[in-house]
């Protein structure tokens, strides 16, 4: 390589994060009252309470949510429900679960009493390299839904790393991450293509997705239990979401719903999943063991809530033979009965 051209790849290259100081701050509000603050951003501050701040970034409002324990940035977006959808529960409800589907970085729900629904981005504070990054990565996937385009500048280059080793991706962190000694014992590759691995975790496989943007991914388990039931009825299909809101409403971060595909083979399908943010420049083991290790909680917790909970008592018109529980197992969890939602509809 001759020497002009070495100096113009050097000037050309892409800056690489670790190359840049860390951006960091003793708290995720500090971080979002900096990022009002700092003039290159023309973020807009539209109200704000201790716990709580809305802002306006490149045309879109977000809300900052405050976690008491402090270790989560916590941003919620929110998206009008429509006319048609507000006259049609069973649409209204098909809406929430067309938006879990499509823009899977958010954890969605329903706010009934301003008639939005809303997604929520939870991201671990303190071990972010960039915690600046992470509100600009949050605002540039809500406009994906908010104004059907992406328009925020971020930069061409993606390093994030595990065990010293830099990947350009969220999601090939995650499958060195399960492929290594860092996973939970007992963890093994299960099968894989080129967008997605699948990893034995305990009784169960879970899949990893490379997603929209790089500076995510998501883990998801997956199951048919309700499928039929799903395509019985429009009656059976509202409860169904509205059990599955219900689900996800008893853990945080975790996402849970039901989803019509028009495809036979997975119309109906129920997925259970974690969607992980990353800032470029970040180790991201350490955010990883904690999630997933929290999300593998509360998914055995449902697990449980499927074998105890949901019975022939709660739920007559399931076939329960299907179910296959472990003999001896020992249940860890309280039981919980049914989620609210779900009582609306025997």
């Amino acid at each position: 390589m001759s020497f002009l051209r070495a100096v113009k790849l050097l000037l050309t290259r892409p800056t690489r994060a670790r190359e840049t100081p860390r951006v960091a701050y003793a708290s995720p509000r500090a971080a979002v009252l900096a990022f009002l603050n700092d003039p290159q951003w023309r973020a807009e501050s539209l109200a704000q309470q201790d716990n709580w701040i809305r802002f306006r970034y490149d045309g879109v409002v977000g809300e900052w949510l405050d976690d008491p324990d402090g270790d989560w940035l916590q941003l919620r977006f929110r998206q009008p429900i429509t006319e048609a959808q507000r006259a049609s529960e069973l649409a209204k409800y098909e809406g929430w679960s067309v938006l879990c589907a499509q823009h899977t970085l958010f954890r969605w729900d329903i706010d009934e009493a301003a008639q939005d629904y809303y997604g929520d981005v939870s991201i671990l504070f303190h071990e972010q390299y960039n915690q600046i990054e992470c509100i600009r990565l949050a605002f540039n996937s809500a406009k994906l839904f908010l104004q059907e385009s992406n328009q925020i500048a971020l930069d061409r280059s993606n390093d994030f790393f595990v065990e010293s080793r830099r990947e350009p991706s969220v999601a090939l962190c995650l499958w060195r991450w399960f492929d290594s000694p860092l996973a939970p014992e007992g963890t093994r590759v299960f099968k894989s293509t080129y967008s997605e691995h699948w990893f034995e975790t305990g009784s169960a496989v879970c899949s990893v997705m490379a997603e929209q943007w790089l500076y995510y991914g998501r883990i998801a388990y997956t199951s048919g239990d309700y499928q039929s039931y799903m395509q019985a009825s429009d009656e059976r299909r509202l409860m169904l979401y509205k059990m599955h809101l219900g689900l996800q409403r008893w853990f945080p971060r975790l996402r849970n719903f039901v989803l019509m595909t028009g495809n036979p083979a997975n119309d109906g399908g129920n997925e259970t999943s974690l969607s992980i943010m990353v800032s470029s420049g970040t180790d991201a083991a350490p955010i990883f063991d904690r999630m997933f290790r929290e999300f593998y909680e509360q998914v055995t917790e449902l697990t449980e809530w499927f074998n105890f909970d949901f019975n022939p008592q709660t739920a007559p018109w399931f076939d329960h033979s299907v179910k296959t529980p472990q003999k001896g197992y020992t249940r860890q969890s309280a039981p919980r009965g049914m989620p609210e939602l779900a009582k609306e509809h025997p």
